[in-house]
């Protein structure tokens, strides 16, 4: 199989000096190297298959077992899909592989938030933001704000962030959402780690499934 490598540096390269290393055009198989490499695959809407290394997800192996993994890869892998959102906030697009946060721009600041699923308002509540993670994602960020852990393919975890309440939900739903800042307070929507937008009560971020990837499913391949 040919295979290229992506955001690496030269310590994966050099542990991988068997495999058939190819240029990225050539390439059957696509290996990115942190969250960084596997972002630029979604936002050119990559067809090949992609191997995740290094990011924190049961999909992705260590840079440490990579030699090991391509050795066990047959001419076809198995793969999941995985499907990255696409959001639309303040005239300003962007892919997000992992997820879409809005926080508020004060520390410790709590904003209120409507999320609504098609034309439906699903959840109303009071936080310091809100994370959709995709399934990539949901053992990142959304997991640290207490969501659950997404199987590839059943929709996103939608978070509140440091919720004033008590008691409080976390939702999993099918895209598209929206989900709209309803308090006079500054707010930023980020795209996995980039700022897109910032605004205050009204601004809302669209969010839409984008194009599906095809992600290198180690979880049976019996990696130490």
């Amino acid at each position: 199989m040919r295979v290229a490598i992506c955001g690496a540096g030269d310590d994966v390269v050099d542990g991988v000096e068997a495999v058939d290393c190819v240029d990225r055009s050539d390439a059957e198989l696509l290996v990115t190297v942190g969250e960084d490499a596997l972002a630029d695959c979604a936002a050119r809407g990559e067809s090949r298959p992609l191997l995740a290394v290094g990011i924190a997800s049961p999909l992705s192996p260590s840079r440490k077992q990579l030699a090991e993994l391509l050795d066990r890869l047959g001419a076809q892998p198995p793969t999941v899909e995985v499907r990255p959102l696409s959001v639309i906030a303040d005239g300003q697009t962007a892919t997000a592989v992992f997820d879409i946060t809005l926080v508020t721009a004060e520390p410790a600041r709590i904003s209120e938030y409507a999320v609504s699923v098609g034309d439906r308002t699903h959840a109303e509540f009071r936080a310091d933001g809100v994370v959709v993670a995709t399934p990539l994602g949901s053992s990142g960020y959304g997991r640290a704000a207490g969501g659950p852990l997404l199987e590839p393919g059943v929709g996103v975890a939608v978070v509140p962030i440091a919720p004033f309440a008590t008691h409080t939900d976390t939702w999993v739903v099918e895209p598209p959402l929206s989900v709209r800042v309803e308090r006079d307070d500054t707010v930023t929507v980020f795209a996995d780690s980039g700022q897109l937008a910032v605004g205050e009560s009204s601004l809302t971020a669209e969010i839409t499934g984008g194009e599906p990837l095809s992600v290198v499913d180690i979880r049976g391949l019996g990696l130490p």
